[in-house]
């Protein structure tokens, strides 16, 4: 996870957080996501490859639960070296069939910078539509740029 994303500029641009700076930071941040999984809303996965399950290469997640109106945004981020192969396309798939199918959620949505296209086009390809544009919305390492919100509904 560290040499894979969680320590990298570049592949950090676009995600709210700040690269970690070392590896003992990244094993309290999954020791403190593991702590987390007796939260009943708290969903978190790995993403690996299938023949080398040992060897995360990046995460999905819901990083907010809407009880009252059925609903949930998911985030994810993969390494750079795994990127234009249909991984994440893959993950968010089956992340919004558990979401929608086991859940039971109503709606899923999720966002992404302006500037990051490559994340809506994964969006699109997992069957999620557009819903609405947030100008200048996305504020952070030196950049401005509008948030873009895709969403699937049941």
């Amino acid at each position: 996870m560290f040499e894979n994303w969680a320590s990298s500029l570049n592949n950090l641009t676009y995600v709210t957080w700040d690269p970690h700076p070392n590896v003992d930071f990244t094993k309290n941040s999954i020791r403190t996501w593991v702590a987390s999984y007796d939260n009943p809303n708290y969903y978190k996965w790995a993403i690996s490859l299938k023949e080398n399950p040992e060897y995360v290469i990046g995460d999905i997640s819901l990083v907010s639960v809407d009880e009252e109106n059925s609903s949930c945004e998911v985030g994810y981020i993969l390494g750079m070296d795994y990127w234009g192969r249909g991984l994440m396309t893959e993950a968010l798939k089956a992340v919004l069939s558990y979401c929608l199918d086991e859940i039971g959620f109503e709606e899923v949505d999720a966002c992404y910078a302006s500037l990051n296209p490559a994340s809506g086009r994964v969006m699109e390809k997992a069957g999620m539509t557009f819903w609405k544009t947030i100008p200048n919305a996305v504020e952070r390492k030196g950049y401005i740029a509008d948030k873009i919100y895709y969403q699937i509904k049941k």
